[in-house]
This record gives C-alpha cells, structure tokens and sequence, in this order.
C-alpha cells in the first residue's frame, strides 16, 4: 500500500515537471540559484495540487452520480428495506416498505416498527429482532402488519446486524396474497380430506343397506328354488310379495345412487319447463299407491289445478316419490298423508308433504342430510331404509334455487316442505 502511494506521488511529480518545462520561464535573472530552485519547486507543488484537485473533482462527481443512483435503486426498489437501532426505532427506510406500511415516509423515522405490528405477531417480531443482535447471522419472520382502517397483511422479514453491531439491516416483502392462497389450499385440502371421508362412511352404509335385501332376496329366491313342490299356494304368494319387496327396495336403492352419482359428476341433465303440478304429482304417487293401501293409509291430495312450478320433470318426481315413500314407511296402518301446494309473496310455489307417522327426534333431524352418519331406521311394517333419498331430493331441489326443510315431532307425525319456482 505505501509503495503504491509512492509510486502514485513519483508519476504526479514527473507529470508536473514535464508541464513546467514546456512553460516558459518566469524566473529573473538577478536571483539566485537556491531561490531559483525554490520557485521551481513551488510551480511544481502547485501543479501538483491542481492536478490532485482535478482528480477530486472527477471522484466527487463519479461519488456524487454512484450515490444518486445507489438512491434511486434503494427508493424505488420492489422490495421494501429499512434499518432498525436495537431498540426498534426506523432509522432508514426506502418507499417501498413506507408503502407496505401504510404510512408516509416521512412520518415513520424514529418511530418504533413495532408500533405497526399486530398484537398477536409482537411476540415473534420481538423475538426475531433479539435473535438478529445476539447471533449475528440472518434471521427470518412472518408477521402480521396493521395497515391505516385495521387492515392487516402478512409481511415476509429477513435482517442481519450491521458492522458496529448497533443496527440491523432488514428487507421486508407482502406475502399477503401467498398466504391466501396458501390458507386456501389448506381449507380446500381439509374439504376434501372431510368429503372424502364422508363418501367412504357413505358408500360403506350404502354397501350395509344393499346386503339386506339382496340377502332376503338371495334367501327367498333358494327356498322357492328349493321346496317349490312342497309349498302351499299361499307360502308362494307370501314368498312371491317378499321378492317383489326386496326387488323393489333394491331397484329404488340402486336408483337413487345412480342419480346421486350423476348429480356430482355434473352429467345429470338439468332441463326445467313449465309444469302443471296436480298431474305430475298425482303420475308421481302412484307407485306407492299400492303399498298405502296395504297399510291402510289415506293419501289426499290438496292442489289447486291451475298451479304450475318451473322445474326439472324427472327431478321432482323423484323428490315427490321418495318424500311420499318415506311418509307411507313410517306412518302406521290406518294413518293419513297430505299432499298440498300453495304460492308464496317471493314468486315460489311452496310444496308439503304432511303424515300421521312416527316422526323424529332431534338427534335423527341434526343428521339428517349427513352422508357420513346413519340415520335410517326401520318403516313401521319392518320396511328397509337407507336415508339416501332425503339426501337426493335436497339436492334436487337446491338445484332448482329452493330449499327443503322438514318439521318433525317424535311420535306426532312430520311434514317435509320445499319450494319451487312459480312456472309464470
């Protein structure tokens, strides 16, 4: 280093004597030579400072361009960067961590940066700021920040300790829309961990409900197979009716899984029209017409003939069939079941379906519409039930915009309604 400064002090001092000798002299001759010699030496430091002065100028001014874009690039950099003393207190700051902030510039200098730290953050900011000054490495944080209006976002902090150890140098970066989206993979993730598992727990009640009357059938099936010869004609007629049973809680079992399945592939076709109520509704019932009359059981029907509803066709009368199959399951012989419409103020057309029946407690109306938890009893004559239905039909009917409710008292009967929209 000093040779270097010598060797720089050697080449001023030649550079100096060249420019002197091609000067003319300015030296009188009525003076000595050791004053001669320092005039000569004068000039010469002279030019020596002037040239040192010139190189000055020259490093002030490339400094001086250095520092205005050094500035420009800190101000206006994407990522927002400050410089806190040990005790928190906002030193330096460029404009975009004033923006993160929330506040201007101006008024964030010598003000404490955990004054903009959410209540509940503090503690890992208040943490992250010792561990900076104590380990000397880099350290990182996720907090929250409150914005002007109590707005918070996720910021994003890294920082290490300056050279005198009295600061810290820090970046800070919104990470406000990743942790939305981290938050909302998370939430989807926990949806379909939920719906997966209530799918599994559904199909295995399903599988439960479908081996009890494929087992009655299997079972009938090979005693007729088998003692045909040797049974009375009323033994087959009893065995014959028990068939025919199993046959049809099998095939509506099998049905409305079909139409569940589709309905969450999104292939079952929706195509609502205009529909006159009274005839579909009545076209509807008339498969457990049969099945009421067994058990004694009055179906009345209280339409008016000129209602209409806009609605899928097929959907509804699967949502009338299955509400009407229910009522005739679980109401005893000699009950009653009403079916009634009427027009509502909001342009619907609010359907019920009342019975005489057994009803449900509350433990059966909290889960009713739950995939994952049985709650199918058996009908008053020992009839099968899977609770597959109720689940169709309320999504039946919320894909026509309506809602499905049900009113139940245990012992006293239960009236399920749901609405429509009006078919103008």
């Amino acid at each position: 280093m000093e040779k270097d400064r010598k060797s720089e002090k050697a080449e001023l001092r030649q550079k100096a004597e060249e420019f002197v000798k091609h000067e003319p002299s300015k030296t009188s001759e009525y003076i000595s030579k050791a004053e001669a010699l320092l005039i000569h030496e004068l000039q010469i430091h002279q030019i020596e400072l002037e040239m040192q002065n010139e190189e000055l100028m020259r490093a002030k001014a490339i400094a001086e361009a250095a520092l205005d874009k050094y500035t420009y690039l800190y101000d206006f950099a994407p990522t927002g960067y400050f410089t806190l003393s040990k005790a928190g207190e906002i030193i330096e700051l460029n404009l975009s961590c004033a923006n993160i902030i929330g506040k201007d510039r101006s008024n964030l200098k010598n003000r404490k940066f955990g004054l903009f730290v959410s209540e509940e953050t503090k503690p890992i900011f208040n943490h992250f700021l010792e561990e900076i000054f104590h380990t000397e490495t880099k350290e990182c944080c996720e907090i929250k920040l409150i914005q002007n209006d109590d707005v918070q976002i996720y910021v994003e902090i890294v920082g290490v300790v300056s050279e005198n150890r009295e600061n810290c140098y820090l970046n800070i970066v919104d990470i406000t829309e990743r942790m939305k989206a981290e938050e909302e993979i998370k939430l989807k993730n926990e949806e379909l961990q939920k719906a997966n598992a209530e799918k599994d727990k559904f199909f295995s009640i399903i599988a439960h409900d479908l081996r009890g009357p494929l087992g009655n059938y299997m079972g009938l099936a090979q005693i007729m197979a088998d003692e045909l010869p040797t049974l009375k004609i009323n033994e087959i007629y009893k065995i014959s009716k028990a068939l025919s049973d199993s046959a049809t809680n099998i095939y509506h079992l099998l049905e409305n899984l079909l139409n569940w399945s589709l309905i969450h592939q999104g292939l079952l076709t929706f195509n609502p029209l205009v529909i006159q109520l009274l005839p579909l509704v009545n076209e509807s019932i008339e498969v457990v017409l049969e099945t009421a009359k067994i058990k004694g059981i009055e179906i009345s029907v209280d339409i008016s003939n000129n209602l209409q509803v806009f609605a899928d066709k097929n959907m509804l009368q699967t949502v009338i069939r299955n509400l009407v199959t229910n009522s005739v399951k679980f109401t005893h012989k000699g009950g009653k079941i009403n079916i009634s419409a009427q027009n509502n103020d909001d342009k619907s057309v609010e359907i019920s379906i009342n019975d005489t029946g057994i009803g449900m407690d509350k433990d059966i109306l909290d889960n009713l519409y739950r995939i994952d938890v049985k709650t199918a009893r058996k009908g008053t004559e020992g009839e099968l039930s899977t609770g597959l239905g109720l689940l169709l039909c309320k999504e039946f009917i919320e894909k026509h915009n309506g809602k499905l409710w049900v009113v139940s008292k245990e012992g006293k009967g239960s009236t399920f309604y749901f609405t429509l929209p009006i078919g103008d």
